[in-house]
């Protein structure tokens, strides 16, 4: 395609809701709907007319995002919640929880990273765990050894680990596949850390499933006192978050100083 063909058809591309921002459903539905008008112009023209009206119609959806205008907030509107999570690119796959695994608090008193608060009803940190773990992430902040350790932790080869970064997210792709995704380096480099102190002060860590021991590492993230990459403070706040299929509130925990999104929540109204 020459320059001058691919400026046009950019002319007429909608980025925010084409790619990567693509709503499938929108998609769906006004597949369907174009379907459903050239089949009703092939029978009042000619079945030619409407192939051609059906041809326009999908170079539209592919360039635009939809066919309808409108289509992106009539469907986040009237389409139902659960349908539309199974298409939202925000959330991650859904977590399958085994009837034999541990709750995270209870793995995390047992191994003395948690104790009951002085002052309040909660759990805070252990002094001894905060400065095991401060240390680990900044070691692997200033040796850069993430791919290392998490081929460790997950007993991969590290030649064939990478990450690559979508967005704010960090993702770990192996041989070709997607082996993990964290919010952004800080939440990887908290993991990692706090990884390397679970495995020597609880003797079942190993035998954990890696979603049990994904599940306690995350949950360990809302101790953060300084951000694991910039060492900036740590905020915690809801916010409203928009994909390509829903509204979502989250509660958030992220770095004041550099943005990186340590922990996301969605928020139980």
């Amino acid at each position: 395609m020459s320059t001058k063909s691919t400026g046009f058809v950019e002319r007429f591309r909608q980025p925010e809701y084409t790619g990567e921002n693509r709503c499938t459903p929108c998609t769906i539905v006004n597949i369907v709907i174009a379907a459903v008008g050239s089949a009703a112009l092939s029978l009042v023209l000619t079945p030619a007319g409407g192939a051609v009206v059906f041809a326009l119609s999908l170079v539209t959806i592919y360039l635009r995002g939809y066919l309808v205008p409108g289509t992106p907030t009539l469907t986040k509107r009237y389409f139902p919640d659960w349908l539309l999570a199974k298409f939202d690119k925000l959330e991650a796959e859904p977590v399958e929880v085994a009837d034999d695994e541990r709750d995270p608090e209870e793995v995390l008193a047992e191994a003395g990273a948690v104790r009951p608060c002085d002052d309040v009803d909660d759990l805070c940190l252990a002094d001894s765990f905060r400065e095991t773990w401060d240390a680990n992430m900044e070691s692997i902040k200033a040796e850069e050894t993430e791919k290392s350790d998490l081929s460790r932790v997950l007993d991969v080869e590290e030649e064939q680990l990478s990450f690559e970064e979508h967005d704010e997210a960090l993702v770990a792709e192996y041989d070709g596949g997607r082996l993990g995704q964290w919010e952004s380096r800080a939440a990887l480099i908290a993991d990692l850390a706090a990884a390397k102190v679970l495995e020597d002060s609880y003797d079942d860590w190993d035998d954990l499933t890696v979603t049990n021991q994904s599940r306690v590492l995350s949950g360990l993230r809302v101790f953060l006192e300084a951000c694991p990459d910039c060492g900036g403070e740590i905020a915690m706040e809801q916010e409203t978050v928009e994909s390509c299929c829903r509204t979502l509130d989250v509660v958030a925990v992220s770095c004041t100083e550099c943005d990186s999104r340590l922990l996301e929540v969605e928020h139980d109204q």
